[in-house]
């Protein structure tokens, strides 16, 4: 989920981000390493932001036990995820097919990412360039690997993350004209090789309910299902007259 211009509640309990610099819109998520918020305090950020000309609200990807104060505030289902989980003991196999290699990602590469990324995901999931710097530095470590076809255009790039002894595959995005290629195995297998070597015991990703192509890459690479998933809401604000 693409944010910039990163900002926190009175409350700290929760964090507000604009989204893709949009001036109504907002993301509004529990605070890391907090306690979590209370309905009344979600309750009070609403407020807070409709006073200020916000006309929609989003949350991050929330965790089942992080739903009801948000639901309580009015919140409803934007979109379920699945969350997959690999214990990194039995790790796949796989390399940059073909004349495809995989180096590591540079500054330069970015509008070449961000090019595939609109390709490869829609509207609401696309990053920006903001977006492209968070998902980097989600987590103390990170990893930002491009593939290439050969030594022309970047067709595929994967993002992973690790803090203490776990890690995240924060994004992972394919050329849809390169689909089944082999490409998207190669990242993950690079991506949970390096987690391995730097001692994370677990491995985090989640995709979209529909993404039935990246459900069955992940569960081919050793992600199993955990057994709840994670949930996106939305709450829009009526704009007010005088």
């Amino acid at each position: 989920m693409a944010v910039d211009d990163r900002r926190r509640t009175d409350v700290r309990a929760l964090q507000v981000s604009a989204w893709r610099g949009q001036e109504h819109v907002v993301v509004l998520s529990p605070a890391p390493d907090r306690p979590a918020p209370t309905a009344a305090v979600v309750a009070s950020a609403v407020d807070r932001l409709r006073t200020q000309g916000i006309q929609r609200i989003l949350t991050g990807a929330l965790h089942p036990g992080e739903l009801a104060p948000f639901l309580g505030a009015g919140f409803v289902e934007h979109e379920r995820l699945h969350l997959l989980r690999h214990d990194l003991i039995h790790l796949p196999t796989g390399t940059a097919p073909g004349p495809t290699r995989q180096r590591r990602g540079r500054r330069g590469d970015r509008p070449a990412v961000l090019g595939l990324d609109r390709r490869a995901f829609d509207d609401f999931w696309t990053l920006d360039e903001r977006g492209l710097t968070d998902a980097i530095r989600a987590t103390p470590s990170s990893r930002f690997r491009v593939a290439l076809d050969g030594r022309g255009p970047i067709v595929g790039y994967a993002i992973t993350g690790q803090a203490a002894d776990r890690g995240y595959l924060q994004r992972l995005a394919v050329d849809p004209d390169r689909h089944r290629a082999g490409i998207g195995r190669a990242l993950v297998a690079d991506c949970l090789r390096w987690l391995s070597r730097h001692g994370s015991r677990v491995a985090l990703v989640n995709t979209q309910e529909g993404n039935a192509s990246a459900l069955g890459l992940y569960e081919a690479c050793g992600f199993v299902l955990e057994p709840r998933g994670l949930t996106v809401l939305h709450l829009d604000l009526p704009t007010t007259t005088t």
